[in-house]
């Protein structure tokens, strides 16, 4: 690959990541980004295939890592209803180093949470509570016989708290809340949901 390929490569993402920033996906144009970027349309299409690929080349990679670090509670080998709270506080604990992810790639998340309508990162909060919610519900039908009250295991009980921690962490994180702050209260905000799904699921 030459170093023209590869500098011009760099020019477009920079270009992209100022023109998505300021006016959003939706508004930004590739005219534009190429404009900025002194590079010719022709030359945006030999390194993307579209905006939204140029948009995913931003995102992709920060949103793999961030990915990967949810737990798969659907494999946790559980014994004992304790287990199942074990398992209930580590994922919740989990909270702290995706903020603190965040965080570290705040410019990327900026990007995604305020800047994406349009583009197909444009459901991430949705799809990180689906994916949250689904992880929880198999991991609840696994664990049945430890559970007094199973008949209340509920996608949209579930959903509530999961989307309550989420939303706030990621508001708070929109809105300015320092990280340390911002873990210690989604901290709050999870204990007060596990302390709920033992009451309603009799763990």
């Amino acid at each position: 690959m030459s170093y023209d390929f590869d500098k011009t490569h760099e020019l477009i993402l920079k270009s992209a990541m100022k023109n998505f920033t300021s006016v959003g996906f939706r508004n930004a144009s590739i005219r534009n980004i190429c404009r900025d970027a002194g590079v010719t349309n022709g030359a945006f299409y030999a390194h993307f295939k579209s905006k939204d690929d140029l948009f995913a080349a931003l995102v992709s990679d920060k949103l793999q890592v961030f990915n990967e670090t949810y737990q798969d509670l659907s494999k946790m080998n559980i014994r004992s209803a304790n287990d199942v709270m074990r398992v209930f506080e580590s994922s919740y604990g989990s909270i702290e180093t995706l903020i603190h992810y965040i965080y570290t790639e705040k410019e990327i998340f900026r990007l995604i949470l305020e800047s994406s309508d349009g583009s197909s990162f444009a459901g991430f909060v949705d799809d990180l509570i689906d994916e949250e919610c689904s992880n929880t519900m198999k991991f609840l039908e696994g664990s049945r016989r430890f559970i007094k009250h199973p008949e209340n295991i509920s996608y949209r009980i579930i959903r509530i708290g999961s989307a309550m921690v989420i939303n706030y962490a990621l508001d708070a994180f929109l809105n300015g809340v320092s990280e340390d702050d911002n873990i210690r209260e989604t901290k709050l905000a999870s204990d007060f949901c596990i302390a709920g799904y033992r009451k309603i699921f009799g763990i």
